[in-house]
This record gives structure tokens, C-alpha cells and sequence, in this order.
């Protein structure tokens, strides 16, 4: 029986291919199963999430109340935003929280001026206290509060 020189090359290339899109298979499957670390909420974000009355007293024992919500952030993790901050910003200032311990990193918004707001604080239960401090046209207020989970 004479042989094909034409079935062998064949072969091989089909068998190439078959092996090619067996290989992009599964390299799309392994990467369509992995997701993000970060689009889990950590438990400690997850129990600072709520509305919280806030009792704001001022570098001149003047006092504020008003509401803020605080929300997982999309960004996942750590990340939390609260909204109505300083019951005066009304963009979500964004924050973090690891244990029981607030960190608000230093954050710039304009609108009529430039502010920059940066603090921290502690959750105990439903009571978080927090301090921040805001920037404005050089001059640096501080503000103490403590907010109660409603």
C-alpha cells in the first residue's frame, strides 16, 4: 500500500490545532474562575456599614449633629466610603478599616475652594469615635465626634 505523503503533514497540523485550542480553553477557563481579592468586603468593613447619628464638637466646643452612612466601597477589602461627611461633603469621602481601628487618608475636594480632610478613629460595638482634621486657605480645624449606630 502506498503512502500518502499528504495524510502525514495533515496530521500533524490538525493535531496542532487541536492541541492549540485545547490549551486556549483551558487558559480561558483557569482565568475566567480566578477573581479579585479585593471584590470580597472584609468583616471588619461589613460590620462598620449603617447610619450612624454624629455629635460633631469643634475646635470651639460648638456643636453639630447630623447623619453619615457608611458604605463598602466598590473597591472591596478594607475600603469603606461615607457620605454626608462633616454633614457638609456630600461626594463619598473615602476610609478604611482594620479591627476596630478608622483610617481616612488625605483627601482633596474642591468646589468653591480646596479642602483636605484626613482622620481616624475607633468602632467600639455601635459607637465609633472619630477624629478629622480639614485644610482650608492654610488654616487647619479640627473636629472630634461620636457616632452612634442607629
Amino acid at each position: 500500500m502506498k503512502k500518502s505523503t499528504f495524510s502525514q503533514p495533515f496530521l500533524k497540523m490538525a493535531s496542532f490545532k487541536a492541541l492549540s485550542v485545547a490549551c486556549l480553553f483551558m487558559a480561558a477557563l483557569l482565568l475566567s474562575s480566578c477573581k479579585d481579592d479585593n471584590d470580597e468586603t472584609s468583616p471588619d468593613a461589613a460590620k462598620l456599614t449603617g447610619t450612624y447619628a454624629v455629635a460633631e464638637t469643634n475646635m470651639y466646643d460648638e456643636v453639630d449633629n447630623y447623619n453619615i452612612t457608611i458604605k463598602k466601597s466598590k473597591e472591596g477589602g478594607i475600603n469603606i466610603e461615607i457620605n454626608n461627611f462633616g454633614g457638609f461633603i456630600y461626594v463619598p469621602v473615602k476610609g478604611t478599616i482594620v479591627g476596630n481601628t478608622l483610617t481616612i487618608p488625605t483627601q482633596t475636594f474642591t468646589a468653591n475652594s480646596t479642602i483636605k480632610i484626613s482622620g481616624n478613629g475607633t468602632l467600639t460595638g455601635d459607637n465609633l469615635q472619630f477624629e478629622y482634621f480639614m485644610e482650608s486657605g492654610g488654616d487647619v480645624y479640627e473636629f472630634s465626634c461620636n457616632a452612634t449606630k442607629q
